[in-house]
This record gives structure tokens, C-alpha cells and sequence, in this order.
């Protein structure tokens, strides 16, 4: 018997949330409505992808997350979470309530002033006076208006609630996994496949995908009597095409040089002996013409990140001229953690699968134009998720050098496909790539004057990402994001532009008006447009 386990994706352009008990049988989704509501997390706490993920799960509960926030089984127990938070964190020992809020809800992401001067309407407790000293009915006020002001309240930001509860549940497969995900479910928001395992609900007390046997591959519909076995998946023989397999086989390898691995970890996970690997990996291995590579500046400032995260960023301390030595202001890891995915997945998994979908892309398009779509694609989430802000301490990031675009999956698209999928996780990943395959296709048509197969081509790359495959019935969003993007890039080059009605549908008139923009409009700024109104950039 596993734990409770969650399962999240994406559905129609809604977030989905798929709730399952300990024998792995579904008993709810949430549908859309605000992430409090669907995740079961009145007071938004966020899963950082930094922390060891055994402190959400045995410290506060959670059973996994949507990439951004944390998911718990009951409203009530993302309720008790939030009580727990500041009594079980380090980081709120000995802080007023004004500190503690800073930190809960830094003033770069929120309106920290008037947060707090809700909380001191509300509880009438004075903002300067300790979380540590409050009472407990103190508390349980300073918690209701943390609770109110997120917007958690009990009849706020509600969805859709479907209940499983009557549902003709499947058997449990072997091993104390839940019944096999449907493969015609739509793209999942954390970027599992029909051969994913949960972030949450490991066997042996880890939420890291693919550990212990307690997995759950969730399907998207009531699950159905277990009458036939399935056939066979013909992909497990692997692709047929050495070039392809030996791609998909790199992609899911580890890194072996330790500091470039070093690379693919936050810097709070880092071992001291990891960060000396960085430093090792910047001064030995960038020589000759490699010398002036982005990369290793990026390494070398990596390196000042570790420091600044482990000892803080403040001035060298000095006593009698002499410099204090620096202590930690939090603890170093001693042992190695594992390579994952900002959600909790093994990294290794998460490429590999990527992998496969490039592999799978080489089918229709051909190798050098599939491995030429992954590297537009990386180029193009690389350009729209610049590197976060470093300390103050130092200056900005170097800007990481772009991948060649020249169809041959080599270390440098190998190692970008590993950074980029560390870094935005694998479904931004696999947006990308989808994106990069459509501009391929919109740089031919423009090159060549011949927009034909627009319509196969659109639902066959982006179809996978909204809806599963032989689903007619819901509506094909990106042809309807398509005539929209059409339509706005056409009426500011073209003042005759006749609208295109927007009704999801890319027959002769799309495809003209698509030849028509490609005339004026160069095919990669359309296709960033595009994915802009995809959701995708």
C-alpha cells in the first residue's frame, strides 16, 4: 500500500488537479479555480525546489506540487501547513512578525506594507512583537490573516470539484501502483508521460520521481475494468535509427564531468566538495580557444552564489586588522542530493523522455530538423527566461552563449537540454521544443513561398500540449491562437487586412493569411507571438 499521491497537467488551456488515495484509486480532481482552492493550499505555499522535499512531506504534509506550489491531501491539511510553516522553518526563529513577513512574502514579489498593515487590522497585534512569543490565540489570528489576505477563504477561488468517489475504480497494477494513466490524457503540467512516476507518494519516503515502488501514473478519466491487457508499447524497443538512438541514449545519461553537474543543482543543495569541482571544472577545462566561454564565467559565478548562500554576502569582518573567519549562516550540506527537476523529478528521467519526444519528432520530420527544432526551442525559453538576479554583492550573470542550430545533438544541445530542463522543468522544455519544430516549418514556408501543410502541421506539434490524441472533441486551441496572432500581426503591416474569423479551424483562408504575414513578417517574430499567445513563452 503507497501514500496518497497527486497527479497535476494541463487541459483546454485549464490546470488540473487529480487526487488519489493510498491504493491508488483517483477520489477527486479540481478543475481550474485558484491555486489555493486546487492545490488544497489556502496559504500559497510555495514548493522552491530548493529545499530537501522531505520537509514538505513529513514536515508539513504535502503529497506533491504543481511546479509552483505545494499540494496536500485535504484544504485542512494546507490549513495546519501554514500553522506549521513558521514553527518548523529555520529561517522564522527569532523574527517579529514584520520580519517573518518579509521573508513569507518578500517585498519583490508582494506588497509587503500592506500586507502587514492587514495583519495589524485584523488581529490588532503589534507587527514588532516575535512569532515566537505570541500566544495561541495570537497565533491563530496572525493565521487567519495570512489565510484572508491570500484569498483562501472558504467560499473564495473555488473551480470545478469532480468527485471519484462512486467511480468503478481499477485494480491496482503490481507493485502498489495505481491503474496505468490513460494515453489519450492531455500534456501534464509537471511533464509526465503515460511512463511517469509521481513527484509524491514514493515508497520509500522520498518525493522524488521514480523512487521506491509506491508510484502512480494517473489517468485522466474514471478509470475502466481491467478486461484486456494492453498491447504492448512498441517504443520500448527503442528508435530503430542509430543516429536517433544514439541521441535519445545521451539525452538520458548523466553529466560525468562533476563540475558541469554542479551546474544543474541550486546552490543551496551544494556540497562544499561540489563547489570546489565548479571551481576545478572553470580553471582546467576551458583552455585554448574555449577559453572566453560563457559557460565558464557562468561556473565561476556560480561559485560566488554558493558562497553568498552559505556565509551571506555581507563585508569581510576584521578584528585588530585581521580578518574574522566567516561561519555559516545556514548548513552545508554534507552529503551529495540528487539531480532533479525544479518539481521534484529525476533529471535524468525528465531528458531522457525528452529525449524520446525529439526521437519521435525525427519520425515525421527528420532527424537534423527534429534536433534543429529542440535548439531553436532552447534558444527561444533561454532568450524568454533570462537568469534570475544575483546578490547585489555582484554583478549581473554573463548571458549564456546560444546553441548552434545545426541538427546535430552533440555535448553543447545535449548539456543546454540538461540546463534548460534543471532550470524550467521539463514541461517548458517540451513547449519549447514544440515551438522550435513550428518555427522550422514557418522559416521553409517563408523561404520557399509555401505555407501548405500549415493545418497537419500546427495540430500535430501543438495538439499533444492542449489535448490527447484522438480527441475530436475539444476544441483546437492553437489554431484559434494562430488566426489571433494572424490577425494582429496582419493589420499592423497591412491596412486592406481582412480579418480572419477566429474559429479554431486552419483551412485555405488561414493558410493564405499565413503565407500573406510571412511576406512582412519575419517567421521567428511570428512564431515568438505565436507561443506568447500560446502561454508558452
Amino acid at each position: 500500500m503507497g501514500n496518497k499521491s497527486v497527479k497535476t497537467r494541463r487541459e483546454n488551456g485549464k490546470r488540473v488537479v487529480e487526487y488519489y488515495d493510498e491504493g491508488g484509486n483517483k477520489t477527486k480532481t479540481h478543475v481550474d479555480g485558484e491555486a489555493a482552492w486546487r492545490n488544497n493550499n489556502p496559504g500559497n505555499i510555495k514548493w522552491d525546489g530548493k529545499r530537501d522535499p522531505e520537509f514538505f512531506k513529513d514536515k508539513l504534509g504535502a503529497i506533491g506540487s504543481d511546479g509552483t506550489f505545494a499540494v496536500f491531501p485535504e484544504r485542512e491539511d494546507g490549513l495546519g501547513a501554514k500553522t506549521k510553516l513558521m514553527k518548523v522553518d529555520r529561517k522564522y526563529k527569532g523574527t517579529t512578525i514584520s520580519e517573518a513577513m518579509h521573508l513569507y512574502a518578500p517585498p519583490n514579489e508582494n506588497n509587503t506594507k500592506a500586507y502587514l498593515e492587514f495583519i495589524k487590522q485584523k488581529t490588532g497585534i503589534d507587527t514588532s512583537k516575535k512569532v515566537d512569543e505570541l500566544s495561541a490565540e495570537e497565533y491563530d489570528k496572525f493565521m487567519g490573516a495570512i489565510r484572508e489576505y491570500e484569498s483562501s477563504g472558504p467560499e473564495k477561488g473555488k473551480g470545478t470539484l469532480i468527485d471519484h468517489s462512486n467511480d468503478k475504480a481499477a485494480p491496482p497494477a503490481p507493485g502498489g501502483t495505481s491503474p496505468k494513466k490513460n494515453p489519450q490524457a492531455g500534456a501534464l503540467e509537471d511533464g509526465a508521460d503515460d511512463n511517469d512516476t509521481l513527484v509524491a507518494g514514493a515508497g520509500n519516503g522520498t518525493l522524488l520521481g521514480g523512487a521506491g515502488s509506491d508510484t502512480v501514473t494517473a489517468d485522466s478519466a474514471p478509470a475502466e475494468p481491467a478486461s484486456a491487457p494492453e498491447p504492448e508499447q512498441k517504443q520500448s524497443e527503442g528508435p530503430a535509427d542509430p543516429q536517433v538512438a544514439a541521441m535519445v541514449e545521451m539525452a538520458g545519461k548523466p553529466v560525468d564531468n562533476p563540475g558541469r553537474a554542479a551546474l544543474l543543482k541550486p546552490v543551496e543543495n551544494l556540497t562544499q566538495p561540489e563547489m570546489m569541482d565548479m571551481i576545478n571544472h572553470a580553471q582546467g577545462d576551458y583552455r585554448g580557444h574555449r577559453s572566453g566561454d560563457p559557460l565558464k564565467y557562468h561556473t565561476y559565478e556560480k561559485v560566488q552564489d554558493w558562497h553568498a548562500a552559505m556565509y551571506g554576502d555581507g563585508p569581510q569582518q576584521y578584528d585588530g586588522g585581521k580578518p574574522i573567519e566567516q561561519t555559516p549562516i545556514r548548513p552545508i550540506p554534507e552529503q551529495p542530493s540528487p539531480h532533479t527537476t525544479p518539481n521534484g523529478e529525476d533529471l535524468w528521467q525528465a531528458t531522457a523522455r525528452i529525449g524520446s519526444k525529439v526521437a519521435d519528432a525525427a519520425g515525421s520530420d527528420g532527424y537534423a530538423n527534429a534536433v534543429t527544432g529542440l535548439q531553436r526551442g532552447l534558444n527561444m525559453l533561454n532568450a524568454s527566461n533570462p537568469l534570475p538576479k544575483r546578490s547585489p554583492a555582484y554583478g549581473p550573470y554573463t548571458g549564456l552563449g546560444p546553441v548552434d542550430e545545426d541538427g546535430k545533438y552533440g555535448p553543447q544541445t545535449d548539456f543546454a537540454l540538461k540546463h534548460a530542463t534543471a532550470r524550467l522543468g521539463p514541461a517548458k522544455v517540451e513547449d519549447g521544443l514544440a515551438l522550435g519544430r513550428f518555427n522550422t516549418f514557418a522559416r521553409n514556408a517563408q523561404k520557399n513561398g509555401n505555407p501548405d501543410g500549415l493545418e497537419d502541421k500546427t495540430h500535430s506539434i501543438f495538439g499533444p500540449l492542449f489535448r490527447g490524441s484522438g480527441d475530436d472533441k475539444t476544441p483546437k486551441v492553437e489554431g484559434g491562437v494562430l488566426q489571433e496572432t494572424l490577425n494582429d500581426l496582419g493589420s499592423r503591416k497591412r491596412d486592406d487586412w481582412e480579418p480572419l474569423k477566429v474559429d479554431n479551424w486552419i483551412g485555405p483562408k488561414t493558410t493564405q493569411a499565413f503565407g500573406s504575414v510571412l511576406q512582412d513578417e519575419d517567421a521567428d517574430g511570428l512564431t515568438r507571438s505565436f507561443g506568447r499567445g500560446l502561454g508558452l513563452l
